[in-house]
Formats: C-alpha cells, sequence, structure tokens
C-alpha cells in the first residue's frame, strides 16, 4: 500500500528518516502552521472597511488558507497523497500537533487510511517504537476538534476585544491597535497588578533583637524577630479571625507578592523591653545538628532557559530563542529549544556514557572530571528521567545533542559569543544533573525565654557545605547560596548559655519587586499561583499556565511593541497607557485580566476533546462572554481615552506653529513635539488662546511674524486698517490679505506686489521650458507674474496644458505631503494626485486647513 508521513518540521523529518528511513513511505515535512484562518476582512466585506465595536463572529468557523511562504509545502504534500493509499500523521503529539496534521488532511481532502504516530522523544529507539505501534487517527478526533475550537475561539474573541477596545479607547494622536488577547492580557494584568502593589506600598519598621550568649566554647548570637505563636493566637481570637492559614512552601514563597511580616515584631518599645529583660538572663541551650543533601536542580525547558539568560544576561525571552534555535536548527549542538518539559525520557539514560565523556573533552569542562566519573542518574519525579512525567509533553527539556557528539570540537569552536554562552548554560546544567548532591551540616540552636506570660523564641542557624557536588559546575554563584550561614559553636546537652548583652536592630519592609523577562516568563507558566484553591487552580497548573515555552517571549515582545509594557532598567513594568488599560478593564470585565479565562476555556476544550460538546458549542459558549464583554467596553461611552502604542507625527503645519509659539512666548518646546502629535497638541492647547469650539477648522490660531509684516505693509499701501479679529486669527489675516492686496500703489485691486521668491524661481522654469521670456513688469509685480505663469506653465516640453491649467505630473515633495494630509484626514488619496501637478495642488488646498485638528482620526 502507497503510505506518505507527514510531520511537522524538517528536523522532524531527518529524525524520522533516519530512525525508519523510507519504510513508511515518503516523509513530508509541514512547516509548523502551514494553514491559517482567513481574516474577518476576507470573510465579510463589512468588516473590512472602518473599525466597529463588535462581535466578529460570521456564525460558522472561519474558513482556512494556506500561508503564502510555506505554499510549496502544501503543495508538495497534496502532489503526494494524490497517490497514496493511506497518511501517517507524526507531528508533535499535543493538540497543536494534531490539529497541524489534521487540517492538512482535511484541506487537501485526502480521502484514505489515515494514522497517527505518537512519541515524546525523537531519538531513534523511541521513533521505531512509535512508528511500530500506529494507532487509527480517528482515536484523535477530539483532540482535533479541542484545536480546532481553541484556534476559533482565540481568533474571534482576541480580534473583536481588539478592534472594540481600540474604537472605544483609544486617545486621539496614537497610531496602532489596543491589542487585547486571552494570553497577553492577563499578562499585563501580572505586571500591573505588581505596578499598583509598589505604588500603594506602605513600609513597615520591623524590630530584631541580637543577645550576645556565652557558652563553653565561645560566643554566638541567638535572635529573636518574631511574636510567640501564643500571642498571636491571642491577638487572632481579639480580632475575630481565623488562624488556620494554609502554609506556604518554600517555592510558593519566592513567588508571594511581598514578604509576609504578620508575625514580626513591629513595635520599638516591645523589642526594647525584649532586649533590656533578656540581658543577664541564662537558658537553657537546645542544639540541633545534621548532615542533609540537596539534588541538582531539574533540566531547562525554554521558559526555565529563558529565566536563567535573562538573569545573567539581561537576554529577552525572544533573543534566547533565537540563539537557541541557532543551535538546534545550524550547529544541530542541542535538542529542541521550544519544548515544555523539564526531565528525559528513560531511554535517554543510555546517552549518558557517550554525551558526558564527549563534553568534557571541552575546553573548558575538563576539570570537572572527578565529580562526573560515575554519573549519577536520578530517575523519577525527584530526578531527571521519567517517563511517567513525560506523559501528553511533546519534547523533553534541552540539553547538548548525543548525536553531534563526535564534532562538539569543531562546531563549538565556530559559536558565536552569544551561543557560546548559551551553550555553556546548557552543558552546565546537563552535567550537574548528574552530579554528586550538594551536602552540607545544618544546626540550629535555640532557647526559650519567658516574658510577659509568654515564651519567646531566640535563635541561631547555621549551614557548613561539606560536599560542593552540582553547585562547583554551576559556578560561584550556586557556590555562594543566599542561605548559607556561618558554623556555630559546640553546644553540650543541657548546657545553659548566658546572655552577655542585648542590643535592638531595625529594618523596614521592601516592596515587592518588580519582575525581569525571565521571571516574568515564570510566573505565566506558574499563573495558577495567582488563583484562588479549586478546580479553576488545578487547570491551570495541569495546563503549564497561560501561552506556552515557545510562545510566552514573543506575547511579551508583543506587549512591548503596542506599547503596553516599557522597561526600568533589567525590569519589566507598564507604560502609562497600559496601566489605564489594565484599570479600565479590571472595573468593567475583570476577567479578560485573569488567568482564570484560559483554564475556563481550557476546561471547556476538554470538553471537546471527549466528545461531551462539539467544537462549534464550545465556540458559541466561549463568545457569550465576548459579546458581554463587547457590552461593557462600549459602555464606557468613550469616558476614558487611553493614549497607548506609536505616536503618530504633527503636519508641519501643526509643528511650525508650536515652534512659532515656543519661539514668541519664549519657551522651550517639548523634547517630544517633533513627533508625537498629541505632546504638540497639548503644548499648543496650553499657550494659545481659547478657540471658539463653533468657528471653523484652524480659526483662532494667532498669524505669523511674516504673515503680519505682509498685512501691515499692505494696510500701508491701501490705506485701510487690519481689523482686530483678523490680528488674532490666521486664517482671518489671510483672508484679508487676498481681499486687499494690490490695493495700493495705483489703488486698484490690480495694483502691484512683490512676488516671492518661490514664484519667481517656478517663473523661470516655466519660461525654460516655454522658451520665452519673463516680462519686465512681471519681474516686479506678483499679480502680473501669477498671471503670466497661468497663461504660460505646460506649454513647453516638460508638461501639457489642458484649458489653461498645468497637468503634468506632481514633484515628489507635492505627492509626499499629499500622501501625509490624506492619512492625517482619514480619507483616501484620489488615483490622479499622482499623475496630475493640478489634482495634487487642488487635493492640498482642500485638505491643509483640516490638518492641525484631524491628527491621530486614523483607525488603527
Amino acid at each position: 500500500m502507497t503510505s506518505i508521513v507527514i510531520c511537522e518540521k524538517g528536523t522532524q523529518a531527518k529524525a524520522i528518516q533516519k530512525a525508519v528511513g523510507t519504510r513508511y513511505g515518503q516523509v513530508l515535512p509541514a512547516q509548523g502552521h502551514i494553514l491559517t484562518l482567513k481574516e474577518p476582512d476576507e470573510t465579510r466585506s463589512e468588516w473590512a472597511g472602518e473599525w466597529r465595536p463588535e462581535l466578529l463572529w460570521p456564525g460558522r468557523f472561519y474558513e482556512k488558507k494556506p500561508v503564502a511562504m510555506t505554499k510549496a509545502k502544501l503543495d508538495a504534500i497534496r502532489n503526494a497523497a494524490r497517490t497514496a493509499k493511506r497518511v501517517i500523521i507524526a507531528t508533535d503529539c499535543d493538540r497543536e500537533g494534531q490539529l497541524i496534521g489534521d487540517e492538512i488532511l482535511e484541506h487537501i481532502g485526502f480521502k484514505g487510511e489515515v494514522f497517527r504516530c505518537i512519541f515524546n522523544a525523537e531519538d531513534p529507539k523511541s521513533l521505531q517504537e512509535a512508528f511500530a505501534n500506529l494507532r487509527p487517527n480517528a482515536d484523535f478526533h477530539g483532540l482535533y476538534m479541542a484545536g480546532q475550537a481553541r484556534e476559533q475561539a482565540d481568533q474571534t474573541s482576541n480580534l473583536s476585544l481588539t478592534r472594540t477596545g481600540t474604537v472605544v479607547l483609544k486617545a486621539p494622536g496614537t497610531k496602532g491597535a489596543i491589542g487585547i488577547g486571552r494570553v497577553k492580557t492577563p499578562v499585563l494584568g501580572i505586571v500591573c497588578k505588581r505596578e499598583l502593589e509598589i505604588e500603594n506600598f506602605k513600609p513597615e519598621n520591623l524590630y530584631e533583637v541580637h543577645a550576645l550568649t556565652r557558652v563553653m566554647a565561645g560566643d554566638l548570637t541567638l535572635s529573636c524577630s518574631k511574636l510567640p505563636k501564643s500571642l498571636l493566637k491571642e491577638q487572632a481570637v481579639e480580632a475575630g479571625e481565623d488562624d488556620d492559614q494554609e502554609e506556604l512552601t518554600e517555592e510558593q514563597a519566592a513567588l508571594a507578592d511581598q514578604e509576609n511580616v504578620s508575625d514580626r515584631i513591629k513595635r520599638k518599645d516591645i523589642a526594647e523591653g525584649l532586649a533590656a529583660a533578656v540581658e543577664g538572663y541564662s537558658g537553657e541551650l537546645r542544639s540541633r545538628s545534621e548532615k542533609k543533601k540537596q539534588g541538582p536542580p531539574k533540566l531547562f525547558n525554554l521558559t526555565a532557559l529563558s529565566a536563567a539568560c535573562s538573569a545573567k544576561f539581561g537576554w529577552s525571552g525572544d533573543k534566547t530563542l533565537e540563539v537557541a534555535q541557532k543551535l538546534y536548527s545550524e550547529r544541530t549542538i542541542i535538542t529542541y529549544p521550544r519544548g515544555e518539559a523539564k526531565y528525559l525520557p528513560e531511554n535517554n539514560i543510555s546517552d549518558v556514557p557517550k554525551l558526558v565523556p564527549a563534553l568534557l573533552r571541552l575546553s573548558g569542562y575538563g576539570g570537572l572530571g572527578h565529580l562526573l566519573a560515575s554519573p549519577i542518574v536520578r530517575k523519577g519525579k525527584s530526578g531527571h528521567f521519567s517517563n511517567k512525567e513525560l506523559e501528553g509533553l511533546s519534547h523533553y527539556a534541552i540539553i547538548p545533542n548525543v548525536n553531534s557528539a563526535d564534532s562538539f570540537a569543531s562546531a563549538v569552536a565556530a559559536l558565536t559569543p552569544d551561543e557560546a554562552k548559551l551553550f555553556d548554560v546548557i552543558v552546565r546544567q546537563y552535567l550537574a544533573a548528574l552530579a554528586p548532591d550538594f551536602e552540607y551540616r545544618q544546626t540550629t540552636i535555640d532557647m526559650t525565654f519567658p516574658w510577659k506570660s509568654h515564651n519567646w523564641d531566640f535563635r541561631a542557624n547555621g549551614r557548613v557545605p561539606l560536599v560542593l557536588g552540582w553547585k562547583e559546575i554551576l559556578g560561584s554563584r550556586a557556590v555562594v547560596d543566599k542561605d548559607d550561614m556561618p558554623d556555630l559553636p559546640q553546644v553540650g546537652p543541657g548546657e545553659k548559655g548566658k546572655v552577655v548583652s542585648a542590643s535592638v536592630r531595625s529594618s523596614t519592609t521592601k516592596p515587592p519587586a518588580r519582575y525581569n523577562e525571565g521571571s516574568l516568563m515564570t510566573m505565566m507558566e506558574e499563573a495558577w499561583r495567582l488563583v484562588p484553591p479549586g478546580e479553576h487552580r488545578v487547570k491551570l497548573k495541569a495546563t503549564k499556565g497561560i501561552g506556552t515555552p515557545a510562545t510566552r517571549g514573543s506575547v511579551i515582545k508583543g506587549l512591548f511593541d503596542q506599547g503596553q509594557l516599557v522597561t526600568k532598567g533589567k525590569t519589566v513594568m507598564p507604560s502609562a497607557g497600559g496601566l489605564e488599560l489594565y484599570k479600565v478593564l479590571h472595573e468593567v470585565c475583570p476577567n479578560v485580566v485573569d488567568p482564570v479565562r484560559t483554564a475556563v476555556w481550557e476546561s471547556i476544550f476538554d470538553m471537546v476533546e471527549k466528545g461531551r460538546m462539539t467544537a462549534q458549542d464550545a465556540v458559541t459558549k466561549i463568545l457569550l462572554e465576548t459579546r458581554t464583554e463587547i457590552e461593557r467596553i462600549k459602555a464606557t461611552g468613550g469616558s476614558v481615552r487611553i493614549a497607548i502604542g506609536k505616536a503618530g507625527r504633527p503636519t508641519p503645519k501643526m509643528l511650525d506653529l508650536a515652534k512659532k509659539v515656543a519661539e514668541q512666548k519664549g519657551i522651550k518646546l517639548p523634547a517630544k513635539a517633533g513627533s508625537d502629535a498629541s505632546v504638540c497638541r497639548e503644548f499648543l492647547n496650553a499657550n494659545l488662546p481659547p478657540r471658539d469650539p463653533d468657528a471653523p477648522q484652524g480659526q483662532g490660531f494667532p498669524p505669523s511674524d511674516k504673515q503680519l509684516a505682509f498685512a501691515e505693509r499692505i494696510s500701508g499701501e491701501t490705506g485701510k486698517e487690519i481689523p482686530s479679529e483678523a490680528r488674532a486669527s490666521g486664517k482671518a489675516l489671510s483672508a484679508w490679505i487676498d481681499a486687499n492686496r494690490g490695493g495700493g500703489a495705483g489703488g486698484s485691486p490690480g495694483g502691484s506686489y512683490p512676488p516671492s521668491e518661490k514664484q519667481l524661481a517656478f517663473a523661470r522654469r516655466v519660461a525654460e521650458e516655454a522658451g520665452k521670456d519673463i516680462p519686465a513688469a512681471a519681474l516686479s509685480n506678483g499679480r502680473e507674474l501669477s498671471a503670466w505663469i497661468d497663461a504660460n506653465k505646460g506649454s513647453g516640453g516638460g508638461g501639457g496644458q489642458r484649458n489653461g491649467a498645468y497637468t503634468g505630473p506632481p514633484s515628489e515633495k507635492q505627492i509626499a505631503f499629499a500622501k501625509r494630509l490624506a492619512e492625517e484626514n482619514d480619507v483616501k488619496l484620489p488615483p490622479e494626485v499622482s499623475k496630475s501637478g493640478a489634482a495634487c495642488s487642488e487635493f492640498i488646498s482642500r485638505h491643509m486647513g483640516k490638518a492641525g485638528g484631524s491628527i491621530g482620526r486614523k483607525r488603527a
């Protein structure tokens, strides 16, 4: 039977060909999604015009179209499928992989047998086993429909909310859309929530009593910083509080919003009283000392690798992925970098004897041989090799590629500095996973001091490293752990210590720290921590948070590009517009900024996968909520306007006016006035007299110095006084000039006024093209010169004349200015403007007076 294999990407095709050859048919790679949903503009004509706040749901699934740049891949699969009786889908085994394979077969209309090859590792053994155990693709129809529902819901909801938010909330003077999405907007919410915590943070003073205590073997300092539990319980009872609090694990505490100081000593008088009371006290000491071990950290998935590179090198998630992709696809010295797992399949244990020696032979790792003479393989959830922990995942942890072990030396020598840094991080993490445990001795000495009917605990902790183990591989930062403490003197059983002196030390609580890109990606992965206990929290944890390892970096980059996030040093914070957007959405439709939204959707997609709901019904259910969200945003009625995204540039006329005002008033023009129309307009509004709202556009702006000087000259020649309203308005003064110039020097409207330099230059060009001389009288009379130009322009070889009007092409500057006016006034540029100088001039004349007040009306 003729068959073909469809896989997800070129590297996967190579791995399959290496493992099984063409035994199952020609192996044809896609390139991720080579089909994409049509846009709303391609689906309904009314959606192609000006954006409106509405639900962009056509009542049926959006159709799909080929991605232009991958058309050759699709054509190759289509051509091969024409003669095939069977297709094997060998894409990634997750929902997106199933979607990629099934949508291709549906698009090309394949009617033969379809089988599914399931694997989560791409080594030859895993692939051979997977192809030997093919399953009917029909078994995965639910997974395909869940993928369909996910992409249809995402596109419809995200684009509908984006258009609605842009139309209703966007401030004039800014370009681009206000992006709102299922993943990106909760990420904005995470950053904004932290920023508000920082803004609203009120520091508290904390006090700690240090008691210098003498024992037989020497002195040590015992410290008391916490209130007795019995006292805390009394206070909770008095306040009517429930003291049954869920205790945070060490990992959870690291991601808590801020330090929990509810049990700390916060009153100075209590600390000072305790210090005075304990001085001179002799009490029995309790000493506990034990040896402890700490295993190496997990291997990297993309999120963890990005977080490490952000902390070490200040890299963005996008940069980490870009460099990792080159190490994978071009250098071929690491495994697939977009994986979500931190484990390796157990059959990879057989690669250790080849991979470790190959790495130790590289420069910089030879000194680690004593730690890896007998590599330690740790299996199961607490280790690094676990088939169970990889169930349902498409890719395993990022490690050096054993298939390139023989060529590591030459490949590493050719790496760029960034590639070398990233490879080193990955190599050390892999070697550390196989190295001995970090061993240390943990000692705790404490003493109870009774005071005011409660027992106050004074304690000292010490940690002394015994065997560095894997920490030696990860470098000095890991060796000098922040929790390492000095050794303590020996204390015998029942021995008493005497407090020689006691002092009070104070500190101040600090606000929670801002995220950097790495910690933000980690929080996206662990967004379940932000959700109250319950099924949504469980679902979000099971789905590995919001976004995927491959998309988290691009989501954050998109928020930067759209102006919703900005950087401050190495940290991430919301822009002013991003924070305002969060506040509005949190008030009118809080679920849009909540990670719980993803958990709710995933529960719906699970029902589709299990056949308990159709994909169409799932999308309809999700979009009911989206429709409500749209109406709530619309209900703000434009009362909130958010300046977000890229600023539109002011028109030359607007900027010239701002410069003139700054010069006249002797004030400095704002730095961004030349590039940001909103800044320029704000400056003009603050420094110009209030405008009559009923006046024509442009009325109320003062005339320029040159315009006033020209009007004064006409007034002197004609004896006519300039009206006060004309002196206050550039537009009114211009009208007065047009009506009165030429009224002197002869007393008739046809009198003289000098031509401008530009008019003279244009006349000379016309004379040259027409082969005519300019009359002497016209050289000194602007009106006569204008009449001569009108009579002669276009009569030479450089242009054409139709009914006395110049019809030659416009200049490049003229076209550029017309395009600028068209954009700023949100009008379409007529086709004839690019062909006819006269048409271009007429367009400019018609729209130039509108530009100053219409900047920013153009839809995003």
